[in-house]
């Protein structure tokens, strides 16, 4: 059930006689059910004290007596579904409702009830049944269901309505209630949602010449109280009115889309970034409308498992010991009951070429890839030892094929079984790879290696691979065809805003220059609303032209949603400012700029200018050399991890947190274990440790992650590995 329960917030509570009524009238206690005020805070103190069913038992003996009474019944509902007793939930509310027809709790219950048994559809249709019973009093089971359409929206992956009823809960809460707007803060923070599907989506004001101003202003105030789907109608029937009015198209959709109604939020889009509205906005509608869209398929590359049964497992082995291109890759030990998971006798994974025995001074070439996942059973008493090796259709198979009767031979018998295992979007795919790096290489030579490979898989395969937005043809192939025109700029900007360095600028500038599409346009700040500014316009923003003011908010609402490109860009432009007012706190800018900047130099001069400045002011820099170990760590530089804790034990351990912050770096990282005190150097085996990455390309259908490194060289599990 969602955490949005009945009891969570007000059951510990003493009544009070001037609260609203828990019927829902919309009264105070002291005027409407007064004479059941001594019962409701006994039945409170038992759920309180864990006596739910002590609490339910006096509850039916009261509703003996008066069976028809809301505010009884708003109580056993609440136990009910609070003890997770839903089949007498459902009967209580369906009481309620026969009864009270026109209560906002008894429909506000119905919808917690849906939602708790993850029916999402009906449980957005009870609450607007709820919200268009208001009078200008909110029940508080009525903020309860908002909050738990909410969650269980968000739990189904619809996106959309999630955040609309978040946002929602939280504008009505008004800071009473936080967990809705922490909810939508951890969405933020979501690195691999895309920035298009994190926007806080706002409805668009009436164009002065609308014929039906009277209805467009109708169905906007009704869209600000929660009414959405009466407001869908008052926007549907002005749409037959006065035709495809963008403001009118868009605000259709969006209704649709805070209703649950994926699919029509999606059409509703496509249909709004084919009007005449100015380019940048067509292709954001249609990039959040093709990221969201569930009919958009695009074709598929099938992920497959052969099983070959084994004449001689330990010769397997041998020839698996002796050849460089298959190497050993333990499992994690399983979750749950050990005795129950069937485990593989050892598992590997195939290389398409042996790795070289260092990596210092190879080139990308010579990187070997990992084509294939194998797990090796051994003999049980319902079937023979095993072979299962997991890959990609097409040429990956093929190859993995070859190589296994060559590496194997006569240790494999017969012919292998196939399945299916998965499917995953080509256009995906082509964004991706599995490296197998020699773990030398340093983080330098990563980074650049990464930097190119990126360069590789976007200009190049990317460009190449169908995507089902583009009916079907590849980026490269839909170059001209007007009627493709924003859904390939559209598809462009989607790779745009998984942006992570600085200097990716340049490469999608090239992008959209081979695919004949126009640049992006820069930005002058002068009129600009920059708190409705979309995220993914901010790095075409001409910083310099923002005032300071101005400057530092964006930095905040950057950070709040969790947009890391923009916020790099904000912070390095207040940082490298020379006439900020006095007492400007560049503390967080320099924060922002040494924990997301991607190249480890060019956070390193971070480190040092924000030391500096810290100085300047008679400030502690003990906050810079914590950012500075972290850097370390992440780069597996064990001299200069050394150096740093020396710093931190003599200088700052005794500031306030410092000790504290150090203890849990180094117990995250894996360091140190839970009962050791702070080392004051790395353990050898974190020493070649690379530094971590920003997050992929996300889309709908990537629900399964797959056995590869991403476009931003990430390292994920795969469908076919552990």
């Amino acid at each position: 059930m969602p955490r949005f329960s009945a009891w969570e917030s007000d059951s510990t509570m003493a009544v009070d006689f001037y609260s609203p009524c828990p019927c829902g009238s919309g009264k105070k206690l002291k005027f409407c059910c007064s004479d059941l005020a001594v019962d409701i805070e006994k039945i409170h103190k038992m759920v309180a004290g864990e006596q739910p069913h002590a609490a339910l038992n006096h509850v039916e003996q009261l509703l003996h007596q008066q069976p028809n009474r809301a505010s009884l019944l708003d109580l056993r509902a609440s136990i009910e579904l609070s003890m997770h007793e839903f089949e007498a939930a459902r009967k209580t509310i369906g009481a309620y409702l026969a009864a009270h027809a026109g209560s906002p709790t008894a429909h506000a219950h119905h919808a917690i009830y849906n939602a708790a048994t993850g029916n999402s559809s009906l449980a957005v249709a009870s609450l607007q049944s709820a919200l268009e019973q208001l009078g200008d009093e909110m029940p508080r089971r009525v903020l309860e269901a908002v909050g738990a359409v909410g969650q269980v929206l968000l739990i189904e992956g619809q996106l959309v309505g999630a955040r609309g009823h978040l946002m929602l809960s939280a504008t009505i809460a008004r800071g009473e209630d936080n967990q809705a707007m922490e909810l939508l803060l951890r969405m933020n923070l979501r690195s691999e949602l895309p920035l298009l599907v994190r926007e806080y989506l706002f409805l668009a004001e009436c164009p002065g010449d609308v014929l039906g101003r009277a209805k467009f202003e109708e169905a906007a105030q009704l869209a600000s109280r929660g009414l959405w789907r009466r407001a869908e109608t008052v926007f549907a029937s002005l749409r037959s009115e006065v035709g495809a009015v963008p403001e009118v198209v868009y605000n259709l959709a969006l209704m649709r889309g805070w209703l649950g109604d994926t699919e029509r939020f999606a059409a509703g889009l496509h249909e709004y970034a084919a009007l005449d509205i100015p380019k940048s906005r067509a292709a954001e509608a249609e990039a959040l409308a093709q990221l969201v869209d569930p009919s958009l398929e695009d074709p598929q590359q099938e992920t497959v498992k052969l099983v070959y049964a084994l004449g001689d497992i330990d010769l397997l082995g041998d020839c698996f010991q002796s050849d460089q291109r298959v190497e050993d890759y333990p499992l994690p030990p399983p979750e749950g009951d050990a005795e129950e998971t069937i485990r593989p006798r050892s598992t590997h994974v195939l290389l398409d070429r042996p790795a070289p025995a260092t990596g210092i001074g190879i080139a990308r070439a010579d990187i070997p890839h990992v084509i294939a996942f194998l797990s090796v059973y051994g003999k049980r008493t319902d079937r023979d030892a095993q072979l299962e090796v997991t890959t990609d259709r097409g040429s990956p198979l093929d190859t993995v094929m070859e190589m296994l009767s060559e590496i194997a031979g006569d240790a494999i018998a017969g012919s292998a079984t196939e399945e299916v295992v998965a499917k995953k979007s080509v256009s995906e795919e082509s964004l991706s790879w599995r490296w197998r790096l020699p773990n030398d290489t340093t983080a330098q030579q990563r980074q650049i290696f990464l930097a190119e490979e990126r360069r590789e898989a976007i200009l190049r395969r990317w460009t190449t691979a169908p995507r089902a937005a583009l009916g079907n043809k590849s980026p490269q192939d839909a170059v001209g065809d007007v009627e493709l025109s924003v859904a390939l700029l559209a598809s462009v900007l989607i790779i745009e805003q998984a942006a992570a360095d600085p200097s990716e600028m340049s490469l999608f500038a090239e992008l959209r220059q081979q695919l004949k599409l126009p640049p992006a346009e820069r930005i002058d700040p002068e009129g600009v609303d920059l708190e409705r500014l979309p995220l993914v316009r901010i790095p075409h923003l001409e910083l310099a032209k923002v005032p300071e003011d101005r400057l530092t908010k964006l930095l905040d609402r950057t950070l709040i949603m969790g947009a890391n490109f923009a916020t790099l860009l904000v912070a390095r432009e207040l940082a490298e400012r020379t006439d900020l007012a006095e007492g400007t706190d560049l503390a967080p800018a320099y924060r922002q700029l040494v924990r997301l900047e991607p190249n480890y130099q060019v956070a390193q001069a971070w480190v040092s200018k924000a030391r500096s400045w810290s100085e300047r002011h008679s400030q502690s820099v003990a906050e810079w050399a914590l950012l500075e170990l972290e850097l370390a760590i992440k780069r597996g530089n064990g001299d200069e991890a050394k150096r740093l804790l020396g710093e931190i034990r003599g200088a700052h351990l005794n500031e306030p947190g410092v000790a504290e912050a150090t203890y849990r770096m180094l117990y995250s990282a894996g360091l140190i274990a839970a009962d050791q005190t702070a080392p004051t150097e790395l353990p050898e085996h974190a020493r070649a440790t690379a530094g971590a990455e920003p997050s992929a390309i996300w889309t709908p259908d990537a629900k399964v992650p797959s056995p590869k490194r991403d476009i931003d060289g990430t390292s994920h599990s795969a469908i076919w590995t552990p």
